[in-house]
């Protein structure tokens, strides 16, 4: 028989991902809170629910990525609560949330649910494509339960521990990491620009040398965020990612000033490129 699995938060990212699910063979039954949303997923073959509970009500695992960390602590909370009298459920949180949220959640809801901690690298073409770097914390025997799923919708999965928030802790270094490579990018262009240098040209230059980076690589994909801006494009996701981190690193006592900059950085561009 088919496995059932239940997709909570079909945007950006969660829509092609339930999409990538669904032509595995796999049944996903699939719940967001926007009927538009919902009426597109219907059409990759996702089965719409009314509500999270009947999602989850024939399913084996549920995934979510929504697009705060409060709103996967509510849906987690309520959903642990309706589930309190049956087994506990295998639920794989994908979004970006502050590790130490990630721990109270999985603490809260011990028992009723199984949490995964499995945050992704790779945007929305990576969701489209299946190949997200996909970094997972959890039980080894719930790691073990999920891993088929994971293998569709990443390209590399890396298990991380047992840990709650390990995942976590590991995407925010790759938001640091790239928050660093994005304003040095900015910038080096801008240099460059001043000189008359064409900005092609010297992307890629420097990607053949010591200064090349997956955000150069990705650069006119990346600026394209903010130049042709549209709330389906990417950019509010990497914009809520790094004020994620930012807040996680405040909490932590970790000094971020780099990643600070890049995303004034990025929301001065998305602001000149509207004037």
């Amino acid at each position: 028989m088919t496995a059932t699995v239940a997709w909570i938060g079909l945007g950006e990212m969660g829509l092609p991902m339930a999409g990538n699910l669904v032509r595995t063979g796999r049944r996903v039954i699939g719940f967001d809170i926007d009927p538009e949303k919902l009426a597109a997923a219907a059409a990759l073959g996702v089965e719409p629910a009314g509500s999270v509970a009947e999602a989850v009500s024939e399913a084996v695992a549920a995934l979510t990525m929504l697009r705060t960390g409060a709103q996967t602590e509510e849906l987690l909370t309520r959903l642990a609560a309706e589930l309190a009298d049956g087994p506990a459920l295998d639920v794989v949180v994908m979004s970006t949330l502050d590790p130490a949220l990630m721990r109270r959640i999985a603490e809260a809801v011990r028992g009723r649910l199984t949490l995964v901690d499995a945050p992704v690298s790779g945007g929305v073409r990576g969701a489209e494509g299946g190949t997200l770097a996909v970094m997972a914390s959890g039980s080894s025997e719930a790691l073990a339960r999920v891993r088929p799923l994971l293998d569709v919708l990443g390209g590399s999965v890396f298990e991380l521990g047992a840990q709650p928030g390990a995942g976590q802790a590991a995407k925010l270094a790759n938001q640091v990491m790239m928050a660093a490579a994005l304003a040095g990018t900015m910038e080096a262009l801008e240099l460059s620009r001043s000189y008359g240098v064409d900005d092609r040209a010297v992307c890629a230059a420097v990607a053949a040398g010591t200064g090349g980076s997956w955000v150069l690589d990705h650069w006119d994909w990346m600026r394209s965020l903010w130049e042709r801006y549209s709330p389906e494009n990417g950019f509010d996701i990497l914009v809520k990612d790094l004020r994620a981190l930012l807040e996680a690193g405040e909490e932590g006592g970790s000094d971020l000033p780099v990643s600070t900059l890049a995303l004034d950085r990025l929301l001065a561009a998305r602001h000149a490129s509207r004037k």
